[in-house]
């Protein structure tokens, strides 16, 4: 299918034309709604959403007009440069002849009341549309995608420099583009160009590790911001520490040993866990909190580990990282739990550590990695896994019948007409009261990039 044309409710239906016998055909819902009607009860809600997603169109058909507009500007720079040129003028900055840049924006940016800054991203981002990401520009002109989804393609694809890549990179993660929100895009578009320009990640990463530092920020009275740019493993490793101890802290009572109700919220918590840990090296307004450590989760393919490939490992609630990082994180680890992916298709299949359910949590865990609600990207280690059909109604606890839904997703689902079916390989079904469907699957399908190579054979141990 055409990632830019997508199905939709028809229009000009009668929207009190439910199915009389209120059977779903497929045998899931007894309380299904006919998809060509809407339930008189959801018919306003059913006219805002299609108001919104008409002014959605409009403002993306805008912004590639804006995109268009941005590229013709540059070429009006590039006629006025050899203009100078064939005139004699010359400008002997640093950037060489730039003073019809510098006319354009300045000219643009006092006509719509913005930077320069905000004009020179504008017109980098429309030149790249226009002549780098012609499909991404098609789906935005057609609505299938807003602005923030062309920004997190671009972001993303910036250093995939070949032009057969990228045309299957800008393929591929638009195919996400057109069914998920943009920070979902912007996670599987970062994770796809890993995939397929795999120095992408090794050498982006050692340029970033090298500019890890902690800065001071005064930002209010009596408050200032400390930030820490850290290697994205040990960032989320001590975030996850952090939260832990914060949560045990809330778990030890309401009221301290001196009888005074604590009443800070988890972000204060986090903050005064933090500040112990890093002044007295641990937590001193609870002594009793000695944790050794925490999880974070590493998805890295066999052949990487083994040391016969390079392909990015995937860090949970991240992105794609190198593979030395990941085979370091692999030899400290004190186990390991072996996932099995469809060599085709990235779905999920198996986890080979249990206790069934304990394993089965872990299959469903890898598989979706967040909230599968569309939009919601809570981490799968803080979600509730829901039975599709409920189990009263004879759903199995099975991975075809589990998705992974944060508490208040899981709550609306039961608390309202949303209904949610499994399409099979991860792949879930959502229906909304108005009678609309979107679909959505899962991210390890979403962001995966078949295997070409054939691994050689070796008897060598793995490099760690």
């Amino acid at each position: 299918m055409d990632p830019i044309t997508q199905p939709h409710r028809p229009h000009g239906v009668d929207p009190h034309r439910v199915d009389p016998h209120g059977v779903d055909p497929h045998g899931v819902d007894p309380h299904w709604v006919d998809p060509h009607g809407v339930d008189p009860h959801w018919v306003e809600l059913d006219a805002v959403v299609a108001r919104a997603e008409h002014i959605r169109r409009e403002i993306s058909r805008l912004h590639a007009e804006r995109a268009d507009l941005c590229a013709e500007a540059l070429d009006l720079v590039a006629v006025r440069v050899d203009q100078r040129a064939a005139a004699g003028v010359e400008h002997r900055g640093a950037l060489g002849d730039d003073i019809p840049l510098r006319e354009v924006v300045a000219e643009l940016g006092a006509a719509l009341r913005v930077g320069d800054r905000t004009v020179h991203g504008w017109l980098d981002s429309g030149s790249a549309l226009v002549h780098r990401y012609p499909a991404t520009l098609r789906a935005l002109r057609a609505g299938a995608i807003d602005e923030r989804h062309a920004a997190a393609i671009l972001d993303a694809g910036a250093a995939v420099e070949d032009d057969g890549l990228r045309a299957e990179y800008e393929r591929r993660v638009l195919e996400v583009a057109v069914a998920e929100s943009a920070a979902r895009v912007r996670a599987a578009a970062r994770t796809i160009a890993a995939r397929l320009q795999r120095d992408l990640v090794d050498d982006r990463q050692r340029r970033a590790h090298e500019r890890r530092r902690v800065r001071l920020y005064d930002i209010e009275d009596g408050l200032t911001r400390l930030v820490a740019d850290l290697p994205a493993a040990l960032a989320r490793a001590a975030f996850e520490r952090v939260s832990d101890l914060a949560a045990a802290a809330d778990d030890d009572g309401d009221v301290d040993e001196d009888g005074e109700r604590d009443d800070r919220c988890l972000d204060e918590r986090r903050a005064d866990v933090l500040c112990d840990l890093l002044i007295g090296g641990a937590p001193a307004a609870h002594p009793d909190l000695r944790a050794g450590g925490t999880a974070v989760r590493v998805t890295v393919p066999l052949l990487t580990l083994a040391g016969v490939d390079d392909d990015p490992a995937i860090l949970d609630g991240h992105g794609p990282i190198d593979a030395g990082t990941a085979r370091r994180l692999a030899a400290a680890a004190p186990g390991w739990e072996r996932v099995a992916q469809h060599p085709l298709t990235g779905e999920v299949l198996a986890c080979d550590r249990y206790r069934p359910s304990a394993a089965l949590r872990r299959l469903i865990d890898a598989r979706d990695e967040h909230c599968r609600w569309p939009g919601c990207r809570l981490a799968a280690r803080r979600c509730d896994a829901d039975h599709t059909v409920a189990y009263a109604e004879g759903g199995d606890t099975a991975a075809s019948n589990l998705a992974l839904f944060c508490r208040r997703h899981h709550r609306l689902k039961h608390a309202s007409p949303w209904r949610v079916r499994q399409l099979g390989g991860g792949r879930l079904e959502f229906r909304s009261p108005t009678g609309r469907t979107y679909l959505n699957d899962a991210p390890t399908v979403v962001a995966f990039v078949p295997h070409d190579r054939v691994a050689p054979e070796s008897d060598d141990p793995p490099p760690f």
